[in-house]
């Protein structure tokens, strides 16, 4: 890997086969392409698209600034291997990966409804009983089939809803619970 090169001056930037060549006040210095890993034109530096084929080729980033150093842009590589098909297999993946992460977190919450209401359930609180069911029956089996995040969430969503609506056989009677805070 290369060095980042910094071009403080006003010039122009070519290509002069297999190097990069850069001209200023009729002088030419020149880069092995193998010792450039990006360039920074801290003025104005005139460029080609023969230049600009080259840096791509060896993916090498360009950052431009104007006279004043401000920042004007980035020449980005394009990404040789990334065809239509390539990126939509990543982001397969990455929905694949999400869900099965976001899967652990809903059977998570769906461990820790049951244990606090299994608690209550074991003190005589009978009411919670059909909650407690429903969790380890239905909603184990909603959660395992849902094929997407909004499929998923739908099944948390209904998982809290039962579970706070217990909450009024085991909080005392002037407990009011109205609103999620």
């Amino acid at each position: 890997m290369g060095n980042t090169k910094y071009i403080m001056s006003t010039g122009e930037l070519t290509r002069k086969d297999n190097s990069l060549c850069y001209r200023k006040g009729g002088k030419n210095i020149y880069l092995p392409i193998e010792n450039v890993r990006e360039i920074y034109c801290m003025n104005e530096i005139s460029v080609n698209t023969k230049l600009l084929d080259f840096l791509a080729s060896h993916n090498i980033m360009v950052h431009f600034f104007n006279y004043y150093e401000g920042y004007s842009g980035t020449f980005y590589p394009k990404n040789q291997y990334n065809s239509g098909k390539l990126i939509v297999k990543q982001v397969e993946k990455y929905q694949n990966d999400r869900l099965i992460i976001a899967k652990a977190f809903v059977k998570g919450i769906a461990a820790n409804i049951d244990e606090t209401l299994y608690h209550y359930y074991k003190h005589d609180k009978k009411e919670v009983k059909g909650t407690i069911d429903w969790i380890r029956k239905k909603a184990v089996n909603l959660i395992e089939k849902a094929r997407d995040i909004p499929a998923l969430m739908s099944v948390e969503g209904e998982m809290w809803l039962r579970f706070y609506s217990d909450f009024k056989y085991f909080l005392p009677e002037d407990f009011i619970m109205n609103k999620r805070v």
